[in-house]
Protein backbone atom coordinates (compact mmCIF):
# COMPACT_ATOMS: atom_id res chain seq x y z
CA UNK A 1 0.00 0.00 0.00
CA UNK A 2 2.80 1.84 0.77
CA UNK A 3 4.57 1.63 -1.95
CA UNK A 4 1.60 2.64 -4.31
CA UNK A 5 1.11 5.47 -2.35
CA UNK A 6 5.03 6.69 -2.74
CA UNK A 7 4.26 5.56 -6.74
CA UNK A 8 1.54 7.70 -7.17
CA UNK A 9 2.90 10.67 -5.04
CA UNK A 10 6.33 10.24 -7.77
CA UNK A 11 3.83 10.89 -10.43
CA UNK A 12 1.69 13.64 -8.90
CA UNK A 13 5.07 15.60 -8.38
CA UNK A 14 6.46 14.69 -11.93
CA UNK A 15 3.21 16.07 -13.40
CA UNK A 16 3.58 19.18 -11.09
CA UNK A 17 7.09 19.59 -12.29
CA UNK A 18 6.04 18.97 -16.22
CA UNK A 19 3.31 21.97 -15.07
CA UNK A 20 5.31 24.13 -13.49
CA UNK A 21 8.17 23.83 -16.42
CA UNK A 22 5.64 24.72 -18.93
CA UNK A 23 4.44 27.31 -17.05
CA UNK A 24 7.77 29.01 -16.66
CA UNK A 25 8.90 28.33 -20.41
CA UNK A 26 5.67 29.78 -21.31
CA UNK A 27 6.31 32.94 -19.06
CA UNK A 28 9.94 33.53 -20.28
CA UNK A 29 8.84 32.92 -23.64
CA UNK A 30 5.88 35.99 -22.75
CA UNK A 31 8.93 37.76 -21.15
CA UNK A 32 11.06 37.27 -24.43
CA UNK A 33 8.64 38.37 -27.10
CA UNK A 34 8.11 41.83 -25.58
CA UNK A 35 11.90 42.25 -24.87
CA UNK A 36 12.57 40.99 -28.12
CA UNK A 37 9.92 43.31 -29.73
CA UNK A 38 11.35 46.59 -28.50
CA UNK A 39 14.57 45.41 -29.25
CA UNK A 40 13.43 45.42 -32.95
CA UNK A 41 11.21 48.39 -33.08
CA UNK A 42 14.05 49.83 -31.42
CA UNK A 43 16.80 48.30 -34.04
CA UNK A 44 14.17 48.89 -37.19
CA UNK A 45 13.44 52.88 -36.56
CA UNK A 46 17.03 53.56 -36.74
CA UNK A 47 17.13 51.72 -40.13
CA UNK A 48 14.18 53.37 -41.17
CA UNK A 49 15.49 56.61 -39.90
CA UNK A 50 18.86 56.08 -41.45
CA UNK A 51 16.73 55.47 -44.83
CA UNK A 52 13.82 57.87 -44.57
CA UNK A 53 15.80 60.77 -47.07
CA UNK A 54 14.56 57.44 -50.02
CA UNK A 55 10.81 58.15 -48.80
CA UNK A 56 10.39 61.26 -50.38
CA UNK A 57 10.25 59.86 -53.75
CA UNK A 58 7.35 56.59 -53.86
CA UNK A 59 9.48 54.83 -56.55
CA UNK A 60 12.94 55.11 -54.32
CA UNK A 61 10.45 53.82 -51.49
CA UNK A 62 9.39 50.95 -52.94
CA UNK A 63 13.01 50.00 -53.87
CA UNK A 64 13.73 50.45 -50.69
CA UNK A 65 10.88 48.38 -49.00
CA UNK A 66 11.21 45.57 -51.54
CA UNK A 67 14.96 45.64 -50.73
CA UNK A 68 13.94 45.25 -47.11
CA UNK A 69 11.94 42.45 -47.94
CA UNK A 70 13.95 40.12 -49.87
CA UNK A 71 16.78 40.40 -47.32
CA UNK A 72 14.21 39.45 -44.65
CA UNK A 73 12.57 36.68 -46.75
CA UNK A 74 9.70 38.29 -46.79
CA UNK A 75 7.18 37.68 -49.44
CA UNK A 76 5.72 41.11 -51.37
CA UNK A 77 3.55 42.12 -53.93
CA UNK A 78 3.51 45.43 -55.63
CA UNK A 79 0.25 47.11 -57.00
CA UNK A 80 0.61 49.95 -59.49
CA UNK A 81 2.85 52.47 -58.34
CA UNK A 82 1.23 53.57 -54.76
CA UNK A 83 0.74 50.24 -52.88
CA UNK A 84 3.13 47.63 -51.76
CA UNK A 85 2.61 44.59 -49.56
CA UNK A 86 3.85 42.45 -47.49
CA UNK A 87 2.68 39.20 -46.40
CA UNK A 88 3.16 36.52 -43.42
CA UNK A 89 0.67 33.36 -44.00
CA UNK A 90 -0.72 32.28 -41.10
CA UNK A 91 1.08 30.12 -39.01
CA UNK A 92 0.10 26.27 -38.55
CA UNK A 93 -3.33 25.87 -37.17
CA UNK A 94 -3.96 29.73 -37.32
CA UNK A 95 -5.20 29.06 -40.73
CA UNK A 96 -8.88 30.17 -40.00
CA UNK A 97 -8.09 33.28 -38.24
CA UNK A 98 -9.10 36.66 -39.60
CA UNK A 99 -6.51 38.62 -41.04
CA UNK A 100 -4.97 41.47 -39.61
CA UNK A 101 -3.08 44.26 -41.42
CA UNK A 102 -0.95 46.90 -40.33
CA UNK A 103 -1.45 49.70 -42.74
CA UNK A 104 1.53 51.93 -43.14
CA UNK A 105 1.14 55.50 -45.36
CA UNK A 106 3.85 57.62 -45.92
CA UNK A 107 4.13 61.00 -46.81
CA UNK A 108 7.00 61.81 -49.48
CA UNK A 109 6.23 65.92 -48.20
CA UNK A 110 7.05 64.59 -44.88
CA UNK A 111 9.29 60.96 -45.04
CA UNK A 112 10.41 61.42 -40.95
CA UNK A 113 6.71 61.43 -39.97
CA UNK A 114 6.36 57.67 -40.92
CA UNK A 115 9.70 55.95 -39.32
CA UNK A 116 8.12 54.93 -36.51
CA UNK A 117 4.89 53.44 -37.78
CA UNK A 118 6.85 51.53 -40.51
CA UNK A 119 9.85 50.08 -38.17
CA UNK A 120 7.09 48.78 -35.48
CA UNK A 121 5.12 47.27 -38.30
CA UNK A 122 8.41 45.64 -39.30
CA UNK A 123 9.09 44.45 -35.97
CA UNK A 124 5.68 42.67 -35.53
CA UNK A 125 6.10 40.84 -38.50
CA UNK A 126 9.53 39.62 -37.89
CA UNK A 127 8.65 38.63 -34.44
CA UNK A 128 8.93 34.43 -34.06
CA UNK A 129 5.57 33.47 -32.70
CA UNK A 130 2.92 31.71 -34.54
CA UNK A 131 -0.38 33.62 -35.18
CA UNK A 132 -3.03 34.13 -38.31
CA UNK A 133 -2.27 35.90 -41.78
CA UNK A 134 -0.66 39.50 -41.46
CA UNK A 135 0.02 42.16 -43.79
CA UNK A 136 1.49 45.26 -44.11
CA UNK A 137 0.24 47.85 -46.80
CA UNK A 138 2.66 50.28 -47.40
CA UNK A 139 1.12 53.12 -49.35
CA UNK A 140 3.32 56.32 -50.67
CA UNK A 141 1.19 59.57 -50.93
CA UNK A 142 1.78 63.00 -51.05
CA UNK A 143 0.68 66.35 -49.18
CA UNK A 144 -1.82 64.10 -47.22
CA UNK A 145 -3.92 63.33 -50.43
CA UNK A 146 -5.03 59.32 -49.34
CA UNK A 147 -5.54 58.78 -53.05
CA UNK A 148 -2.75 56.15 -52.72
CA UNK A 149 -5.73 53.56 -50.73
CA UNK A 150 -7.49 53.30 -54.07
CA UNK A 151 -5.14 51.39 -55.67
CA UNK A 152 -5.35 48.49 -52.84
CA UNK A 153 -7.18 45.58 -54.57
CA UNK A 154 -10.82 44.62 -52.39
CA UNK A 155 -9.37 41.20 -51.80
CA UNK A 156 -6.17 42.35 -49.63
CA UNK A 157 -8.09 43.18 -47.07
CA UNK A 158 -10.88 40.90 -46.61
CA UNK A 159 -14.73 41.21 -44.61
CA UNK A 160 -13.46 40.40 -41.20
CA UNK A 161 -9.53 41.76 -41.44
CA UNK A 162 -9.06 44.01 -38.45
CA UNK A 163 -6.73 47.14 -39.70
CA UNK A 164 -4.82 49.20 -37.55
CA UNK A 165 -3.75 52.49 -39.10
CA UNK A 166 -0.72 53.49 -38.05
CA UNK A 167 0.51 56.73 -37.52
CA UNK A 168 2.68 58.99 -35.45
CA UNK A 169 2.05 62.76 -34.15
CA UNK A 170 2.71 64.70 -30.54
CA UNK A 171 -0.04 63.60 -29.18
CA UNK A 172 -0.78 59.53 -28.15
CA UNK A 173 -3.66 58.69 -29.45
CA UNK A 174 -5.91 55.06 -30.14
CA UNK A 175 -8.93 56.74 -32.20
CA UNK A 176 -12.47 55.73 -33.52
CA UNK A 177 -13.19 58.86 -34.76
CA UNK A 178 -11.14 61.47 -37.04
CA UNK A 179 -12.03 64.80 -38.37
CA UNK A 180 -12.78 65.81 -41.35
CA UNK A 181 -10.16 68.01 -43.44
CA UNK A 182 -9.74 70.21 -46.35
CA UNK A 183 -6.81 72.27 -48.23
CA UNK A 184 -6.80 75.25 -50.06
CA UNK A 185 -4.19 77.05 -52.23
CA UNK A 186 -4.76 81.03 -51.96
CA UNK A 187 -2.86 82.97 -54.97
CA UNK A 188 -2.75 86.16 -56.08
CA UNK A 189 -0.95 87.34 -58.91
CA UNK A 190 2.43 89.41 -58.22
CA UNK A 191 4.44 92.03 -59.56
CA UNK A 192 7.77 93.95 -58.96
CA UNK A 193 9.42 97.33 -59.04
CA UNK A 194 12.92 99.16 -58.83
CA UNK A 195 13.80 99.19 -55.63
CA UNK A 196 15.29 102.89 -54.23
CA UNK A 197 16.81 101.10 -50.81
CA UNK A 198 20.33 99.88 -50.64
CA UNK A 199 20.39 96.93 -47.27
CA UNK A 200 19.08 93.68 -47.64
CA UNK A 201 18.01 91.82 -44.44
CA UNK A 202 17.64 87.98 -44.78
CA UNK A 203 15.05 86.86 -41.42
CA UNK A 204 14.68 82.70 -40.93
CA UNK A 205 13.46 80.35 -38.60
CA UNK A 206 14.86 76.88 -39.02
CA UNK A 207 14.38 73.42 -37.02
CA UNK A 208 11.05 73.74 -36.15
CA UNK A 209 9.29 70.03 -35.38
CA UNK A 210 6.83 70.42 -38.63
CA UNK A 211 4.53 67.62 -38.94
CA UNK A 212 0.98 67.18 -38.82
CA UNK A 213 -1.38 70.14 -37.78
CA UNK A 214 -3.04 68.40 -34.61
CA UNK A 215 -4.37 69.69 -31.29
CA UNK A 216 -0.62 71.23 -30.38
CA UNK A 217 -0.93 73.30 -32.84
CA UNK A 218 -0.52 76.61 -30.84
CA UNK A 219 2.39 75.51 -28.67
CA UNK A 220 4.85 74.51 -31.30
CA UNK A 221 6.55 77.49 -33.95
CA UNK A 222 4.89 77.87 -37.20
CA UNK A 223 7.94 79.70 -39.04
CA UNK A 224 5.52 81.26 -41.71
CA UNK A 225 3.41 83.11 -39.49
CA UNK A 226 6.14 84.21 -37.40
CA UNK A 227 8.21 85.78 -39.76
CA UNK A 228 4.70 87.15 -41.73
CA UNK A 229 3.24 88.42 -38.43
CA UNK A 230 6.78 90.00 -37.51
CA UNK A 231 6.34 92.15 -40.74
CA UNK A 232 2.57 92.78 -40.48
CA UNK A 233 3.31 94.31 -37.28
CA UNK A 234 6.38 96.44 -39.16
CA UNK A 235 3.80 97.40 -41.56
CA UNK A 236 1.09 98.47 -39.18
CA UNK A 237 3.44 100.44 -37.70
CA UNK A 238 4.48 102.55 -40.61
CA UNK A 239 8.48 101.31 -40.43
CA UNK A 240 9.77 101.99 -43.98
CA UNK A 241 10.61 98.13 -45.49
CA UNK A 242 10.28 96.52 -49.14
CA UNK A 243 9.47 93.28 -49.35
CA UNK A 244 11.97 91.30 -51.96
CA UNK A 245 10.87 87.80 -51.46
CA UNK A 246 9.31 85.20 -48.62
CA UNK A 247 9.15 81.08 -48.51
CA UNK A 248 8.31 78.60 -46.02
CA UNK A 249 7.45 75.42 -46.07
CA UNK A 250 6.26 73.19 -49.26
CA UNK A 251 3.03 71.34 -48.44
CA UNK A 252 -1.03 72.89 -48.48
CA UNK A 253 -1.30 69.83 -44.97
CA UNK A 254 2.17 69.83 -43.82
CA UNK A 255 3.06 72.24 -41.02
CA UNK A 256 6.28 74.07 -41.78
CA UNK A 257 9.58 73.26 -40.27
CA UNK A 258 11.40 76.36 -41.96
CA UNK A 259 10.97 79.99 -43.13
CA UNK A 260 12.74 82.76 -44.68
CA UNK A 261 11.95 86.38 -46.10
CA UNK A 262 14.45 89.05 -47.36
CA UNK A 263 13.27 92.47 -47.10
CA UNK A 264 15.20 95.89 -48.19
CA UNK A 265 15.42 98.94 -46.13
CA UNK A 266 17.11 102.42 -45.79
CA UNK A 267 20.96 102.50 -44.26
CA UNK A 268 19.66 104.74 -41.61
CA UNK A 269 17.32 102.38 -40.27
CA UNK A 270 19.36 99.43 -39.77
CA UNK A 271 19.72 100.29 -35.98
CA UNK A 272 15.75 100.72 -35.50
CA UNK A 273 15.34 97.31 -37.43
CA UNK A 274 17.56 95.50 -36.20
CA UNK A 275 16.79 96.20 -32.67
CA UNK A 276 13.43 94.99 -33.26
CA UNK A 277 15.29 91.85 -34.50
CA UNK A 278 16.79 91.48 -31.84
CA UNK A 279 13.49 91.46 -29.29
CA UNK A 280 12.21 88.70 -31.77
CA UNK A 281 15.03 86.46 -31.67
CA UNK A 282 14.74 86.97 -27.65
CA UNK A 283 11.00 86.35 -27.51
CA UNK A 284 11.24 83.34 -29.79
CA UNK A 285 13.88 82.01 -27.90
CA UNK A 286 12.55 82.00 -24.31
CA UNK A 287 9.00 80.78 -26.29
CA UNK A 288 10.23 77.78 -27.59
CA UNK A 289 13.79 76.95 -26.46
CA UNK A 290 13.31 73.88 -23.64
CA UNK A 291 10.77 72.20 -25.86
CA UNK A 292 11.91 72.91 -29.27
CA UNK A 293 15.86 73.40 -28.91
CA UNK A 294 16.20 72.94 -32.70
CA UNK A 295 14.35 75.78 -33.86
CA UNK A 296 16.29 78.95 -34.12
CA UNK A 297 15.55 82.17 -35.53
CA UNK A 298 18.36 84.21 -37.27
CA UNK A 299 18.65 87.20 -39.34
CA UNK A 300 21.88 88.17 -41.18
CA UNK A 301 22.99 91.15 -43.52
CA UNK A 302 23.11 90.22 -47.00
CA UNK A 303 26.40 91.28 -49.19
CA UNK A 304 23.94 91.96 -52.48
CA UNK A 305 20.92 93.69 -51.66
CA UNK A 306 18.39 92.58 -54.95
CA UNK A 307 17.16 94.97 -57.63
CA UNK A 308 13.80 94.11 -57.60
CA UNK A 309 10.96 93.82 -54.72
CA UNK A 310 7.50 92.99 -54.63
CA UNK A 311 4.62 95.69 -55.61
CA UNK A 312 3.99 97.73 -51.82
CA UNK A 313 0.22 96.99 -52.84
CA UNK A 314 0.88 93.37 -53.57
CA UNK A 315 3.30 92.78 -50.19
CA UNK A 316 0.74 94.34 -48.26
CA UNK A 317 -1.61 92.54 -48.93
CA UNK A 318 0.40 89.38 -48.76
CA UNK A 319 1.27 90.21 -44.88
CA UNK A 320 -2.15 91.55 -44.17
CA UNK A 321 -3.84 88.25 -45.17
CA UNK A 322 -1.18 86.33 -43.22
CA UNK A 323 -1.90 88.05 -40.11
CA UNK A 324 -5.80 87.71 -40.18
CA UNK A 325 -5.76 84.26 -41.74
CA UNK A 326 -6.85 81.78 -38.89
CA UNK A 327 -3.91 79.97 -37.53
CA UNK A 328 -4.57 77.29 -34.62
CA UNK A 329 -7.13 76.21 -32.02
CA UNK A 330 -10.32 77.65 -33.55
CA UNK A 331 -12.91 76.36 -31.63
CA UNK A 332 -13.60 73.95 -28.70
CA UNK A 333 -16.22 72.52 -26.99
CA UNK A 334 -17.84 73.12 -23.27
CA UNK A 335 -15.69 70.77 -22.04
CA UNK A 336 -12.71 72.46 -23.32
CA UNK A 337 -11.78 70.00 -26.48
CA UNK A 338 -10.61 70.81 -29.56
CA UNK A 339 -12.95 70.42 -32.21
CA UNK A 340 -11.41 72.43 -35.22
CA UNK A 341 -7.50 73.61 -35.93
CA UNK A 342 -6.89 75.87 -38.84
CA UNK A 343 -2.89 75.92 -40.17
CA UNK A 344 -1.03 77.99 -42.49
CA UNK A 345 1.34 75.83 -43.78
CA UNK A 346 3.32 77.11 -47.02
CA UNK A 347 4.09 80.88 -48.43
CA UNK A 348 5.74 81.14 -51.78
CA UNK A 349 6.44 85.07 -53.91
CA UNK A 350 9.48 83.57 -56.18
CA UNK A 351 6.87 82.49 -58.88
CA UNK A 352 4.58 85.21 -61.08
CA UNK A 353 2.31 84.48 -58.28
CA UNK A 354 1.81 84.69 -54.41
CA UNK A 355 0.98 81.61 -52.96
CA UNK A 356 -0.47 80.80 -49.62
CA UNK A 357 -1.09 77.04 -49.09
CA UNK A 358 -3.42 76.14 -45.37
CA UNK A 359 -5.71 73.24 -44.10
CA UNK A 360 -8.46 72.57 -41.76
CA UNK A 361 -9.15 69.69 -39.69
CA UNK A 362 -12.16 69.23 -37.44
CA UNK A 363 -14.57 66.78 -35.84
CA UNK A 364 -18.01 69.16 -36.87
CA UNK A 365 -19.04 69.18 -40.64
CA UNK A 366 -21.01 72.47 -38.98
CA UNK A 367 -17.57 73.90 -38.16
CA UNK A 368 -15.55 73.04 -40.85
CA UNK A 369 -18.06 74.83 -43.01
CA UNK A 370 -17.94 78.10 -40.51
CA UNK A 371 -14.28 78.14 -41.18
CA UNK A 372 -14.51 77.56 -44.49
CA UNK A 373 -16.56 80.42 -45.46
CA UNK A 374 -13.94 82.53 -43.18
CA UNK A 375 -10.82 81.36 -45.24
CA UNK A 376 -13.13 82.65 -48.66
CA UNK A 377 -14.31 85.80 -46.66
CA UNK A 378 -10.50 86.93 -45.31
CA UNK A 379 -9.10 85.91 -48.67
CA UNK A 380 -11.32 88.01 -50.66
CA UNK A 381 -10.54 91.21 -48.66
CA UNK A 382 -7.01 91.15 -49.67
CA UNK A 383 -7.78 90.29 -53.78
CA UNK A 384 -6.88 86.68 -53.35
CA UNK A 385 -8.16 83.45 -54.88
CA UNK A 386 -8.92 80.84 -52.86
CA UNK A 387 -8.70 76.86 -54.61
CA UNK A 388 -9.48 73.84 -52.26
CA UNK A 389 -7.43 70.94 -53.39
CA UNK A 390 -8.21 68.09 -51.21
CA UNK A 391 -10.68 67.21 -48.90
CA UNK A 392 -11.63 64.06 -46.55
CA UNK A 393 -14.59 63.50 -44.34
CA UNK A 394 -14.75 62.65 -40.99
CA UNK A 395 -14.82 58.95 -39.94
CA UNK A 396 -16.41 57.10 -36.81
CA UNK A 397 -16.49 53.85 -36.13
CA UNK A 398 -18.49 52.40 -32.64
CA UNK A 399 -17.03 53.01 -29.44
CA UNK A 400 -19.61 50.23 -27.87
CA UNK A 401 -18.46 47.40 -30.16
CA UNK A 402 -17.17 43.91 -29.85
CA UNK A 403 -14.20 44.86 -31.86
CA UNK A 404 -13.27 48.10 -29.01
CA UNK A 405 -14.08 46.20 -26.29
CA UNK A 406 -11.37 43.74 -27.56
CA UNK A 407 -8.91 46.38 -28.58
CA UNK A 408 -10.03 47.81 -24.81
CA UNK A 409 -9.16 44.45 -23.21
CA UNK A 410 -5.99 43.81 -24.90
CA UNK A 411 -4.69 47.01 -24.19
CA UNK A 412 -5.47 46.33 -20.44
CA UNK A 413 -3.39 43.01 -20.57
CA UNK A 414 -0.43 44.58 -21.75
CA UNK A 415 -0.25 47.91 -19.92
CA UNK A 416 -2.58 47.17 -16.77
CA UNK A 417 -4.41 50.44 -18.02
CA UNK A 418 -7.33 50.93 -18.95
CA UNK A 419 -7.90 52.40 -22.67
CA UNK A 420 -9.59 55.74 -23.29
CA UNK A 421 -10.65 56.09 -27.17
CA UNK A 422 -9.46 59.50 -27.93
CA UNK A 423 -10.93 61.51 -31.05
CA UNK A 424 -8.70 62.74 -33.74
CA UNK A 425 -8.77 66.14 -34.94
CA UNK A 426 -6.23 65.63 -37.94
CA UNK A 427 -7.98 63.59 -40.98
CA UNK A 428 -6.72 59.83 -40.90
CA UNK A 429 -6.68 56.90 -43.84
CA UNK A 430 -9.29 55.47 -41.73
CA UNK A 431 -12.00 57.68 -43.30
CA UNK A 432 -10.67 56.20 -47.08
CA UNK A 433 -10.30 52.65 -45.68
CA UNK A 434 -13.87 51.94 -43.80
CA UNK A 435 -15.24 53.69 -47.41
CA UNK A 436 -13.46 51.30 -49.38
CA UNK A 437 -13.65 47.72 -47.16
CA UNK A 438 -16.91 48.46 -45.61
CA UNK A 439 -16.73 45.05 -42.93
CA UNK A 440 -13.01 45.75 -41.90
CA UNK A 441 -12.35 46.64 -38.46
CA UNK A 442 -10.57 49.27 -38.11
CA UNK A 443 -8.81 51.36 -35.51
CA UNK A 444 -6.25 54.19 -36.02
CA UNK A 445 -3.19 54.70 -33.45
CA UNK A 446 -0.79 57.57 -32.90
CA UNK A 447 2.33 56.91 -32.02
CA UNK A 448 4.66 59.26 -30.29
CA UNK A 449 8.41 58.91 -30.02
CA UNK A 450 7.93 57.32 -26.64
CA UNK A 451 4.82 55.31 -27.42
CA UNK A 452 5.82 53.04 -30.11
CA UNK A 453 7.14 50.21 -28.10
CA UNK A 454 3.77 49.90 -26.31
CA UNK A 455 1.24 50.30 -29.19
CA UNK A 456 3.52 47.24 -30.94
CA UNK A 457 3.52 45.21 -27.29
CA UNK A 458 -0.68 46.29 -27.42
CA UNK A 459 -0.83 44.79 -31.57
CA UNK A 460 1.19 41.88 -30.20
CA UNK A 461 -1.27 41.14 -27.41
CA UNK A 462 -4.05 41.58 -29.84
CA UNK A 463 -2.11 38.94 -32.15
CA UNK A 464 -1.85 36.53 -29.86
CA UNK A 465 -5.04 36.65 -28.06
CA UNK A 466 -6.84 35.95 -31.47
CA UNK A 467 -4.44 33.15 -32.02
CA UNK A 468 -5.83 31.07 -28.81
Amino acid sequence: MKKKISIGLAVLLAITAILAGAYFYFKRMEDNWQTNLSKKIESYAEVVSDSSSSFKSVDKANDWLISWAESKDVSYTKYGNNVLIMTRKAGEGHEEEPSTILFCRYDTKYPSGSVQSIATAMAILKTNIEFGELKIIFVGDTDREFSGISHIPSDEIPDGATVFNLGSGNKHMYSLTSGGSKAYTISKSISYEETGKDVAIKISITGAPGGVPDTKISSYPNPVVAIGKFMAKMQSDAINFELASFKGGDSSGIYPSDAEAVIVINKDDVDRITGKLDSLKDDFKEKYEEDFPDAHLEYEQLQESPQTVINKNDSSRLLSLIYTMLNGIYYKDENGEVICISSINMVDTTDENMLIKLSISSLSSAKMAEIDQAINTLAGLSEFTVKMTAATPIWSNSKGSDFAQKIKDDYLSYTSDRLEFIDSVPSTSCAILSKKFKKANIISITSTENSADEDGGVIMTYLLDTAK
